[in-house]
C-alpha cells in the first residue's frame, strides 16, 4: 500500500493548518514547483513580496514543498 499524498491532498492539509492561507496561491505555486529545491526558496521569497502574501500563505506553500523534499 502506497502512503505518500499527492500534491492535492498535502494542500488540503496545508489549508487546514494554515486557514489564513490564499487557496489559489498555494495551489497554483505547489502544482507548478520543479525538483528544484534552491529555485524554489527563491520563488517563494519574491513570489511573496512580490504578490504580498500573508505568512499563512507562505508558510503553507513551504509545508506542501517541504513534505514533498522540494524545499
Amino acid at each position: 500500500m502506497d502512503l505518500t499524498l499527492t500534491t492535492t491532498q498535502l494542500i488540503s492539509a496545508a489549508m487546514k493548518k494554515y486557514p489564513s492561507a490564499n487557496l489559489t496561491a498555494v495551489q497554483n505555486f505547489c502544482w507548478t514547483a520543479p525538483d528544484d529545491v534552491d529555485a524554489n526558496g527563491w520563488n517563494l521569497g519574491q513570489d511573496a513580496r512580490l504578490y504580498g502574501w500573508n505568512n499563512d500563505t507562505v508558510d503553507a506553500i513551504a509545508y506542501v514543498l517541504r513534505m514533498e523534499g522540494k524545499l
